[in-house]
């Protein structure tokens, strides 16, 4: 009987201990999502960068936003492994709404650097 207690104990901390280790997606991390966003072949400086964390689904729900540069790129750094969703939206001088209709992308669990470049149109 005692043994039967102490093998349940056992599980129960070693699933305890598994779980609590595992990462979501999000910040904390040591990958990064880096990119541009164009329009056509041309950089699109100022453009809204969206991030969802935990899914590859398309969303209009998002964890963080970032904008694009000068040269129009982008970049998320700190991220954990999991399941990203990326989009971007750029609105026109003549305040016309561009956008990407986003991208899914899964990050390992070395740190690691994935271009995603987005097309706003």
């Amino acid at each position: 009987m005692k043994t039967i207690k102490l093998s349940i104990i056992l599980l129960f901390v070693s699933v305890f201990a598994i779980t609590s280790c595992s990462k979501d997606a999000g910040f904390e991390g040591t990958n990064t999502i880096k990119g541009a966003v164009l329009q056509g072949t041309t950089p699109v400086a100022g453009a809204i960068v969206h991030i969802a964390f935990g899914t590859k689904s398309e969303t209009t729900t998002f964890d963080a936003t970032t904008i694009t540069d000068a040269s129009g790129n982008y970049k998320f750094v700190g991220l954990q492994k999991g399941d990203y969703f990326v989009d971007a939206e750029y609105t026109t001088n003549f305040n016309i709404l561009l956008s990407s209709g986003g991208a899914a992308v899964t990050l390992g669990g070395t740190k690691g650097e994935i271009t995603v470049d987005l097309t706003v149109q």
